[in-house]
Order: C-alpha cells, then structure tokens, then sequence
C-alpha cells in the first residue's frame, strides 16, 4: 500500500492527475454480515449510517472559507445544520443553476482546462459529530462517501484523511487511526469546481454537496474485500457455469466456503482456502436463466471461517445466469434476440434533485414495468447501488455509464469544433477517466442486469475513451462495450461493440442497415421527450422489425427536471432553468421526459406502452381496437339518426329575418346567426347559452418545443395572425322547403319579410379570406334542420383559393404548412368536464397507436407541460359532447380538443402558473392538424406524412346537435 499523504493541498483542485490522495481502490458493493445470525436477520450490524443532520457553513471562494475548520476545538457557533444527503443549493447555499452544453461559468470567466474560477468556486465546510457503534469498536473502521459533488477533502479528528472527485461512485477512507469510540468530529471541505468540472458537464442542474448517503463500515477479522462472480449460461443446453474470485483480508481468514442455494436447495457448495479464493467453474443443469422481465436469481453464500470454523463473516449475493453475445450482428441474451425497450434516466425528484430515495427508486421500478420499459441507461453516471439491485430483481437491463461527459469542449453553438476538445488524446486526462471506468466496474460489476459498460457521453473520442473501452474489454467478455462518440470519427470504430446513435432519422437509420451493417444498432438516445412530443415512434419500430440488426435504444429521456420552488412568497410551482436567476441557462430543455417531475406519466406514455409491447400482443390490441371503434361510430351514426331530415309529415323551422342577423327556432333551441359576424352569434339549447361569440377558422396551434426547435412557428407565422385577424367578408343565405330553394340576399334590406311555414332547413355560407399573403380562401357553410342539427362544412381552397390567388396564382404557391385547420368556439361560461367518443387520452397523427377506442370523460384542463404548448388533442373522434352541444363526426371522424385557453393565450405563457384566469372554455373541431415529431427538439421536422400543407385543398364536415336534458 502506498505511503498515506498526511497534508493536502488546494492545488490538486486544477491538477487532472490528482483525483484521489489516500482512497481505498474500488470493489463491489456486496453486503456482509458479522455472523449468521445478523444474516438471517437482514441486519448490517457492522454498518453506520452517517445521514442526518450535519453542521455546515458555506464559502463563496476558496480565499473566504473557514481554512482551519478541521482543527480539534474550532467553534462551530456560525455552522448551520444542513441534512445529509441533500443538495447545497436546495439549502439556500449558492447559486441553482441548469445549463446542458455550456459550462456553468461561460460567461463569467475565461477558463480553459483543467482551470478553476478561483473567485467563483464555492466551498461548503461540513462537519459531522458521531460515537463508533458498538459493533464497529475494536475493529478496522472506513468511512464510504457514495456521492460528493464534486471534490472532498476529508479530516478527522484534527487528522487529514484524503481526498477525492468523481461525483458518482464511492470514495472510501480507512480511518482506523483516527477514529475514536466517542467524540469524534468529522470535518469535509466540499469544492463545487474541480478540474473534475471539465469532464462532468452533463445536461443536468448544476448542484454540490453530500448528496448521496455517507456511512462507515467496520471489518471483521476475516473480510471479503472484493468478490467477482461470473455466471454463464448455455441457451442450447440449459446448463449454467458458475466461477468465482474473492479477496479475503483479516488475521485469522483461514477458509472460505461457498453455497450456491436456489432457495433452500443447495445446487452445488466447496471450500477454499482464504488466500486463494479463486473458484474452479462449477456446471450445473437445469438452470433457469436471468432474463428481460423473467429475472430467476440463486443466492451465492459466503462464509468466512477461522481455523477452527467459527464464521467470521457472512457475504450473500443473488447470481444471475446469462449469455449476452453478438452473432450474425444482432445481440443475443440467452440465444434470442434482445429488443431494447429502454430510456435514459436521470436519478430525479422535484424537491430533492439527485437525491432520491429508496421509495423513488421503487415507483420508478414499477412504472417502467407497467409500461413495458425493460432497459435503461444511467445517463450520465453510475447511479446509486440500490438501482442495480432493483433491476436484477425486476429483469430490467442496464447499460452502465461511466461518470464521463465534455460536451462543451467539443460542441459549440450546435457545431462540433474539438480545438480544445479533451480528454480526446491528452495523456494528463488518461488516469483520471481509467479511475472512472475502474470505479464504475469494480464496484457493479456483478449484477447481472448489466449488459453493457458505457464509456461516458457526448465527449468526442480520442485514445483516452480508446483505453477506457480497452480495459471494459479486458477485464469484462461477457458485455459489450458502448460509446457514441466514434460517430465523429470513424477511426475510432473498433473500440466499441454496438453502432450507436443521437438522434438520427429513421432515414438514417435505414441507410445504416440497408448497407451492409458491420455492428448491431442500438440508439442510446433517441425521440426527445420534450413537453408534447414523442410522435413518428413508429417509424423507429417498424425498423426493428424489418432489420435484425436494428434492436431499438434508449428513449430520451425518463423524467422532466424541475424544482418544487416557493418564489416571492408565492405558493409552490414547479421551475425550471433560468427561474432562478441562473445565466448561463437552457432554460425549459431541462424538461424532456417521459413522465412530469412528479412522476406523473405524460400523455405519450401511452404511446410508448403500445410499441413497447411484443409484436402479437400489438396485433391482438389492433384487433380489438378496431372493433371498439366501429362501435363508437355505430353510437355516434345513431345519435345522429335521432336528428335527421324532416319528413313531409315533420317539423318546419321558424325562420326570422332581420336587418343584422337570422334567427332559427325549433322545440327546444333557438339559434342567432349574424350575417357581418361570420358565424352563429348564439346558440340556445333548453333556455341555455351555448356561445360566447361567433366561431371562426383556425389555422394555429401554440407551438410545441419541437415546433420551434425546427423553426417551424418562424416559417407558418402567416398563420398565427390569420388565426386571430382574418375576417369574414360574405355571408349567403339559402332556404330549403319541400320541392323550392329561395336565396336570401343579405344586402337586399327591403327583403326582409316573415318566412314562410314550410322551410324545412337553412343554410348560411360564409367566406373568410385569409389574413396571409398571399391570400387564400376559406368557406364555412352551416345547414340547420328543424331538429337543431347543424352540419359544418368548411372547406380550404389553399393555392387555388382567394382573390389574389387568382389574380397570381404563381405567387398563391407561397403559402406555408398549416399548423391546423377546423373551427373554433368559445362557450358561454367556463365548462368543468366533457365526454367524448374515440381514442383515449392526448392523440396525435403521429401519436396515436397506444390509445384506445370507447367513451371516454375528462376534466376541462391543460395536459400540465412545464411550458405551456398545443396540449389536449384527441385524435380521430365520433363524438363529442361539451355544455349542452354534442358534435358528432360527418364522413370521418375529427380531431377535437376542450381546452380553457386558447392557442394564443397557451403560446404566450412560459409557466402553467402564468395562464390567466379562464371564464370560457375554447372547443376546436379540427379537419387537419400537424403533427408533433419528435426526432429531436432542435432540428428535425415532423416527418413528411404528419405535416398539412398549406398548397392543397382541406374539406371536412362534422355536426352539432343539441344535447337536450333527458
């Protein structure tokens, strides 16, 4: 063992090849028992839990920090308590701030690496008071911190431990001479910038602290230090291949015996002596396998015994059998190939950040089982121990990525530029990121939920990623090994096992695997998850069933980042970067899961459920779909029968004309169309106001994420201002009776005259040239029977429409995609709810396949995006019932959505919590609308088939039928 460095130094903050002084090396995360019985009783008697309440007083600067707080005496007076694990900037010490790709302090100061800010680095001064268990007393002592943000340096009891960086993985101490059975005063100087801070840019809020648990562990006189188990399993034969190592450390280790147990049944058992505990390979038959969603696990036993076996130690461990390999360019587990139905996840909580608890972990466990994820990749660092666990038990794959990312060495204002790219090849940065990798492996290596090692993210690549690959490879063959970042340059190919992908179109997906694949694709990131998005997911899917090789990824990503935040002594919302005053910050791009902060799963869950299904049960789902909607047509063609056209023997309607306006009565309704208004001014259904104007064309929708991520709001704003200013410029009236048609001129005053009894219907046209130029035409036409029954007719003309249009219709073809095209309303007064027939939940064009068909209610609200957007839509609906109004589909069904804001009103807001008040609730009924993409949030369009041209013409009819009081 090296020499213990007993004086630290502020310099090794800007030194990349000083990242640990007086660490112990890694080693798995086992647990272990003193004696049998603290075993069989699941309790860790040589464990001491440090969390709690700890005292701490923050530094802006290194230059300000309380220097000697480690000495023995010093007054702790001015310290505040502060919980551990916990944030410090969610104790109210320093600065919140989120930023993806830019380095926090852009901006401020001109750093290149491993340069500090020296004037802005904060320091918090921890210091915890404890007394040594009795357990612990008398015996070797350590201290494990398992997650310090972002560098430590460590005393105690006036004496200095050690230092250490690396956010995510365990720093542990010996602490053996320090310790004392009492009185002891642990003192951790906490940096929130390091040279560390230079390959730890992860798209994440920024934050510091003793985030993850802190506790000592004692070891007896006969340890297992590090323990590797590999356990293989043979798909033609159904036999596993269990072997072993163990380093055994103490003076009186003379054996260790082994069982391994499939429940009570012991399976196989040996001895070896301790200081060679290097097991031969043991075959066993009949052995189920671990397996996605079908985890068996056999328990591994340890014992170590003295000379005369007395147990010293207990060590248990659940061993999973698996063969993860490549043949024929597709990844195999256990001789079949594996369909990743993964998603990148952050470890997140909306009060705590990145310490989160058991009980997080758990639900997260659970969602993902429901919605059939069965995969995940811990962007962008070694998650907590318990995850890995979690996942061995669940059958949940993990693809195990290293504490590694300089996304802003190499990209720069959205273009790769690597001038001052590292680690790239700088031998300075190669012991530094090895350690990660080591850290990483040593210490999840044995769970068997591990296929692949990952190399970090988004860091290009050089010959220090290279040897990071080499050693996964080395000292690990049964996973692959995983780095993206060979995309940028080729020549790097050969150090990892998959092609892996960022965001590419199915295109360019295609293109890979029509040439010749030389790897297996697995995406492991890809439909970015931002506000409403997720949509053209089946493209990607169709893929994986065309293609072997193609075997699916990593959605991005599981959950929305956001703060519960109480804000100018405002009630407590959710926010995101930027709200806290943080600059640099990417603001809401913090906010692009699947699921809201509160774990709440998003409407594109859905979504992801159906594709994440096995092929057959998608076809059986399909098949009763189908028949649930033509139930829902059959229901809604039925309502629609009960308003028919009159008979000879039936009803005529009462017709009045006046100056300004057309009034309709029948029993039960009254209807007020306006002839300059463009539409009915009133609908009255038993004695009740339906309207609160007029409705008009809409041709906008508030823009998604995605939507302006491609600029799209910027080329079809024509749209926006047609939407709110176009104005109907005629209205032509006509009146049906039995065997005559009479036209109403609108203009012609002196016509005005009582109706005639026999009018069985009425139809008014009205058209609204577009506000755009050029200018195109819009017609809504309402027919009204005498049963109330309206039918809505609208019909765009796109290029061939509008007066303009005619007279240059060369420049007619300028007109851009529609957002959305249909008819807007507004009700009297604000609704609470409103049912409807069709698909369940928020659908899209692109979005659409996991919903299902039937009747369905829901309250009158905004789906709850962190920025407010186009939200609520449901595809494909036969009907619909909102107040006392029902719309029911004409030749196919619509889009509808009920929401109590407009389009305008939701663009406008950058918080939910921004909205204005709603008195009114807006209804659209919509022929075509755009659909919400989702390949990424700062490029790529929607896909070609879910956009609406602005050039063609769109026609589409519906009915509003009074929904009298039964």
């Amino acid at each position: 063992m090296a020499q213990k460095v007993s004086t630290p130094s502020l310099s090794w903050l800007e030194d990349p090849t000083v990242f640990q002084v007086n660490r112990l090396d890694a080693h798995s995360d086992h647990p272990y028992y003193l004696d049998t019985a603290s075993y069989e009783a699941g309790v860790q008697t040589l464990k001491q839990s440090l969390n709690g309440q700890w005292q701490v007083t923050w530094s802006e600067n290194p230059a300000l920090r309380p220097a000697d707080f480690w000495q023995e005496g010093y007054d702790l007076s001015a310290f505040r308590p502060i919980p551990v694990p916990s944030h410090l900037e969610l104790n109210g010490y320093g600065q919140i701030q989120y930023t993806n790709t830019a380095y926090p302090w852009d901006g401020h100061a001109f750093l290149r690496p491993p340069q500090v800010d020296w004037e802005h680095d904060p320091v918090a001064s921890y210091v915890k008071e404890f007394d040594l268990d009795a357990p612990l007393l008398g015996k070797r002592v350590c201290i494990s911190f398992q997650g310090a943000e972002q560098a430590i340096y460590v005393w105690l009891n006036g004496q200095f431990i050690g230092y250490g960086e690396d956010s995510f993985t365990p720093s542990d101490f010996d602490i053996t001479d320090a310790v004392r059975p009492s009185g002891n005063r642990l003192c951790v100087e906490l940096y929130k910038r390091s040279s560390a801070a230079w390959i730890e840019d992860q798209d994440f809020f920024r934050f510091s602290g003793l985030f993850r648990e802190v506790f000592l562990y004692a070891k007896p006189q006969g340890h297992v230090e590090d323990l590797t188990v590999r356990a293989d399993y043979d798909p033609e034969t159904g036999t596993g291949t269990l072997s072993f190592a163990a380093e055994v450390s103490g003076s009186r280790a003379a054996i260790l015996s082994w069982q391994l147990l499939d429940g009570e049944q012991v399976l196989a058992a040996g001895a070896l002596p301790a200081d060679a505990c290097t097991s031969r390979p043991v075959t066993l038959n009949q052995i189920q396998p671990w397996d996605v969603g079908q985890p068996k696990l056999y328990r591994l036993l340890l014992q170590v015994l003295d000379d005369e076996g007395q147990v010293l130690e207990v060590v248990p461990w659940d061993v999973g059998f698996r063969r993860f390999e490549i043949q024929n360019n597709v990844m195999l587990l256990n001789g079949k190939r594996l369909l990743v139905n993964g998603v990148d996840r952050h470890e997140w909580h909306p009060r705590t950040g990145r310490a989160i608890s058991p009980a997080e972990m758990e639900k997260d466990i659970q969602i993902m089982r429901r919605n059939g994820i069965n995969a995940v990749r811990t962007s962008h660092y070694p998650n907590q121990s318990l995850w890995y666990t979690l996942c061995d038990r669940a059958g949940i794959c993990v693809m195990d990525e290293t504490n590694m990312e300089s996304h802003g060495t190499c990209m720069k204002l959205g273009i790769t530029e690597t001038s001052w790219n590292i680690p790239g090849s700088d031998p300075a940065w190669l012991p530094c990121c090895l350690d990660r990798a080591k850290s990483m492996y040593q210490r999840d290596k044995n769970h068997p939920s591990i296929l692949w090692w990952s190399a970090g993210n988004e860091s290009h690549v050089g010959t220090v990623i290279q040897q990071m690959c080499d050693y996964f490879h080395a000292v690990d063959p049964t996973r692959l090994v995983h780095y993206e970042g060979v995309f940028y340059d080729r020549s790097f190919d050969f150090i990892t096992d998959i092609e892996s992908r960022m965001y590419p179109t199915p295109a360019d997906v295609r293109a890979y695997l029509e040439n010749d694949p030389p790897k297996p694709m697995c995406l492991c990131e890809y439909m970015h998850s931002m506000g409403n998005s997720v949509g053209g997911l089946e493209s990607y899917m169709k893929l994986r069933e065309e293609f072997p090789s193609f075997q699916g990824g990593f959605l991005w990503d599981f959950i929305d980042q956001a703060l519960y935040w109480s804000k100018d002594d405002q009630s407590e919302r959710l926010l995101y970067g930027g709200d806290f005053g943080d600059r640099p910050s990417d603001y809401a791009f913090c906010a692009n899961g699947l699921l809201f902060a509160d774990r709440t799963e998003k409407p594109a869950m859905e979504e992801v459920r159906y594709w994440y299904l096995r092929e057959e049960e998608r076809a059986t789902f399909d098949h009763a779909n189908a028949q649930r909607r033509q139930d829902c047509r059959s229901s809604a063609l039925r309502e629609l029968e009960q308003f028919s056209d009159a008979t000879d023997s039936g009803p005529c309607l009462q017709v009045i004309h006046t100056d300004y306006n057309l009034g309709l009565y029948g029993a039960g309704f009254h209807y007020v169309f306006s002839f300059d208004k463009g539409g009915p001014v009133s609908l009255m259904v038993d004695g009740q106001e339906q309207l609160y104007r007029a409705p008009r064309p809409t041709f906008w929708r508030a823009p998604t994420e995605n939507d302006l991520g491609c600029n799209f709001p910027a080329r079809s704003a024509a749209w926006m201002g047609a939407d709110r200013y176009s104005v109907a410029t005629t209205c032509e009236v006509q009146e049906f009776g039995d065997g005559f048609t009479e036209t109403l001129d609108t203009l012609d005053f002196a016509q005005r005259r009582p109706a005639r009894e026999d009018i069985r219907e009425v139809e008014i046209r009205y058209t609204w040239p577009t506000a755009t130029t050029p200018e195109t035409l819009v017609t809504v036409t309402y027919r009204v029977n005498a049963w109330g029954r309206i039918k809505v007719s609208m019909d765009y003309q796109g290029a061939q429409g509008g007066t303009k249009c005619r007279k240059y219709p060369l420049r007619a073809q300028g007109l851009p995609e529609l957002p959305a095209f249909g008819l807007e309303l507004l009700s009297a007064k604000r609704l609470d709810n409103y049912r409807w027939d069709g698909l369940s939940g928020e659908t899209y064009p692109d979005r659409y396949k996991g919903a299902q068909f039937g009747s369905h209610e829901a309250a009158v609200s905004a789906t709850p995006y962190l920025v407010p957007q186009e939200c609520g839509n449901h595809k494909d609906t036969y009907r619909l019932r909102a107040g006392e109004l029902t719309f029911l589909c004409g030749e196919r069904p619509f889009h509808c959505s009920v929401l109590p804001y407009t389009q305008h009103q939701l663009a406008a807001a950058a918080h939910q919590e921004e909205l204005p008040e709603s008195s009114r609730t807006v209804i659209r009924i919509l022929g075509a609308l755009r659909g919400v993409g989702g390949i990424d949030s700062w490029r790529s369009d929607v896909e070609e088939p879910y956009r609406v041209s602005g050039e063609e013409e769109i026609r589409f009819s519906f009915y509003i039928v009074p929904a009298f009081e039964t």
